[in-house]
């Protein structure tokens, strides 16, 4: 994954981690598509180390009764947008393969050439301008 993983946090304080398509301008867009969204949750404070408070996460899917990978969303109402940190990158990916992709296609895929994440968004967004037949 690349620069297009990032943090949105929303009005209503629900926190996703996903891939958002053309990042540049996005104080310009009404609305924005997001590919491979997955809800960030606080499961509150697990202890201190070094006089700094440690926060558990979980991760889940934030639409856990669609089927879609990619979303519109209305820009109005999101508050923040920010990078994924370097370090949890790899945890994004492997969570994206498990709740969007089964197991086994996975594995035949990634040894037949799948493509990655970034690779389908590149593809979504050339079909959407028209840069493919």
């Amino acid at each position: 994954m690349d620069e297009t993983t990032r943090l949105v946090k929303f009005s209503d304080g629900t926190l996703i981690v996903c891939m958002v398509e053309g990042v540049d301008n996005l104080l310009e867009k009404s609305h924005i598509k997001i590919l491979y969204p997955i809800e960030v949750v606080s499961n509150g404070i697990d202890g201190y180390e070094d006089n700094r408070a440690m926060e558990q996460y979980s991760l889940k899917a934030w639409m856990g009764l669609s089927d879609d990978v990619m979303f519109t969303i209305n820009t109005k109402d999101i508050t923040v947008i920010s990078s994924l940190n370097e370090e949890y990158m790899v945890g994004y990916e492997n969570v994206v393969n498990r709740l969007y992709y089964r197991e086994d296609a996975v594995q035949e895929a990634a040894s037949d050439g799948e493509f990655t994440p970034e690779d389908l968004l590149e593809l979504i967004q050339a079909k959407e301008d028209n840069k493919l037949n």
